[in-house]
């Protein structure tokens, strides 16, 4: 039940309470997934709109810049609705086996769920690499709308390099939260509690 379907005194205890466990300021409670990608160098971050039905990529932390694995970053980006849960894309194996990568990276995204006082799980990631993804990104030029035949061909600049490598772990975050999305059902409702 959702605090808009409550009566008015549970729907505000209820958005009080919320507000308090996800260090915000108690005015609504968020129904939005937070999802990682961890990974020894970028963190890629992704959420769901309000509804839970879209996963749409956030931003990607380059982990040798921030010191708290970049909780700040993320709880900044994040706004005053914050999010209710943080799913964590984890390496198995191909056998579905955890090795010592899937361990580290499921502590890690703990040690971020905790630091946003959020609930974490855990989701395979395997087959969340943006390439191929009906979610992928487009290339610099077909965003631009640019003639291709005025580009140089096969020519990238190392910053435009950089910036599609970065745009790619947040979008490989927005795959595996949505495969979770997609296999809890889509309504914030039914996957609370």
């Amino acid at each position: 039940m959702a605090p808009a379907d409550l009566p008015p005194a549970a729907a505000s205890s209820t958005e009080d309470a919320l507000g308090q466990t996800l260090g915000q300021t108690p005015n609504r409670a968020s129904s939005r997934a937070l999802g990682l990608d961890p990974g020894a160098r970028w963190i890629g971050v992704a959420i769901t709109d309000d509804e839970r039905r879209l996963a749409l990529p956030l931003l990607t932390i380059d982990r040798r810049a921030v010191s708290d694995d970049g909780a700040a970053q993320i709880r900044e980006r994040l706004g005053p609705e914050g999010a209710a849960v943080v799913v964590v894309g984890v390496p198995l194996r191909p056998d579905g086996a955890e090795d010592d990568q899937a361990r580290t990276f499921q502590a890690l995204g703990a040690k971020i769920a905790a630091a946003l006082e959020l609930p974490c799980e855990f989701i395979s990631e395997r087959f969340s690499n943006p390439l191929g993804s009906p979610l992928a990104l487009p290339k610099s030029d077909q965003m631009r709308g640019g003639r291709r035949g005025s580009q140089r061909k096969g020519k990238t600049s190392v910053a435009k390099h950089k910036q599609r490598r970065t745009e790619e772990h947040a979008l490989a975050a927005a795959n595996i939260l949505q495969r979770w999305l997609d296999t809890r059902g889509s309504a914030p409702d039914e996957m609370e509690g």
